[in-house]
């Protein structure tokens, strides 16, 4: 996961909370349950799921009128508290997290 994204390796952190998230979620042939049904008893959903790495041009509420409104950043961890992405800012390298986010998922991540 880390190998295809321009993270620094100080994110190796979040990409483990991430690949735990995704195993959790994920069905086993052990169990007829997954991990995440048994702690929660709910079904998963996985229709906010993304790729890690992934651009995306997130929605920024500060600004002039004439500056951009949104920025580019690559995604890198879900949000535990809210349903929402963090976001990692390759130009300004700051972290940032929004819910208000455009995916660009054309392709793969190394490719952008």
């Amino acid at each position: 996961m880390m190998s295809f994204t321009e993270f620094p390796p100080s994110f190796l952190g979040y990409a483990l909370e991430t690949a735990a998230k995704l195993l959790n979620m994920a069905p086993s042939k052990t169990i007829p349950q997954t991990p995440y049904e048994i702690w929660h008893d709910k079904r998963a959903s996985y229709k906010y799921l993304r790729v890690c790495g992934s651009l995306a041009y997130i929605k920024r509420l500060v600004g002039d009128k004439l500056d951009s409104r949104s920025s580019l950043c690559r995604f890198f961890e879900y949000l535990k508290e809210i349903a929402g992405y963090y976001f990692y800012n390759l130009s300004e390298q700051k972290i940032f997290f929004s819910r208000n986010t455009v995916f660009l998922e054309k392709g793969f991540p190394a490719d952008s």
